[in-house]
């Protein structure tokens, strides 16, 4: 991890596990660091130990002067983060720069806006370094998968889950679909994964144990930020609504506590491999 890392390290962290995971890792192998926090963000975890920095959305000025007053040139982005109303922000001289080239994508999805900050942090002269390049065993291959298999018929619904998520990765929607007898019955949008999952409750078709949960890296999509994660609460949330399992992509997706997701899968009867 140190060669990839040259110098401290920015951990720009939003909600979820992984922030603390970093960290973790960070400390373990002597890679010093600051933290940042959004203001605007609700975490479940205390940072405090952390000394963090808490920022709002639209201190682009301010952070940049942390970084470079710190002789800081690495930044990481890890973790779910609220997007704000862009149109309603009032922002410094950079931030207004970064907004413009926002503003400018013809849409504003997960992808788009994380493609526009990572450039423009690239052009001021620091260096991104992708979450895998510091907890590298988290991102699965070919070979990761529990001991239930999919069956033909599963792999015909994986198969139209993968060109649902290519078609749909133009309009930068999600990363996520449910698939049950060749029927699209969910789409992930800005809800999340597992809100997309609970929503099949209320769906009134019987999808009971043959639904498949697809989850891939956007066509297009950069592997410097939000490439797709699940954990055990993934698992328990499928097995909460009666998904049979979990297609994931190999080399762009990341497992939290990954010998901990294969046992709920296997005690559950539910199937996960890696694409």
């Amino acid at each position: 991890m140190k060669n990839v890392i040259n110098g401290k390290l920015a951990i720009f962290a939003g909600r979820g596990n992984l922030p603390m995971m970093l960290i973790k890792e960070c400390n373990k192998n002597d890679v010093d660091f600051q933290l940042f926090l959004l203001k605007t963000e609700s975490y479940d975890l205390d940072y405090s130990l952390y000394n963090p920095i808490v920022l709002e959305y639209t201190a682009v000025e301010e952070f940049l002067e942390i970084l470079r007053g710190r002789s800081i040139k690495n930044i990481t982005f890890v973790g779910a983060v609220n997007k704000p109303n862009f149109s309603s922000l009032k922002v410094d001289k950079k931030g207004a720069i970064l907004l413009s080239k926002i503003l400018a994508n013809k849409i504003l999805g997960d992808d788009a806006v994380l493609r526009s900050v990572i450039n423009f942090f690239e052009k001021e002269g620091f260096k991104i370094i992708k979450v895998n390049d510091i907890l590298g065993d988290l991102l699965v291959d070919k070979n990761f998968c529990g001991i239930i298999k999919p069956n033909k018929d599963d792999f015909e619904n994986i198969a139209i889950g993968k060109r649902v998520i290519k078609s749909i990765s133009e309009f930068d929607i999600g990363q996520a679909v449910i698939v049950a007898q060749r029927q699209v019955i969910a789409i992930e949008a800005v809800e999340g994964t597992d809100q997309m999952i609970s929503r099949c409750q209320t769906l009134n078709i019987d999808y009971k144990n043959k639904a498949i949960l697809v989850k891939l890296k956007k066509s297009k999509q950069s592997k410097k930020a939000d490439l797709p994660v699940i954990g055990i609460e993934t698992i328990n949330n499928c097995y909460k609504n009666n998904i049979k399992g979990i297609a994931i992509q190999s080399g762009a997706s990341i497992v939290i506590n990954r010998e901990e997701v294969i046992d709920a899968a296997n005690k559950m009867g539910i199937f996960i491999i890696a694409l």
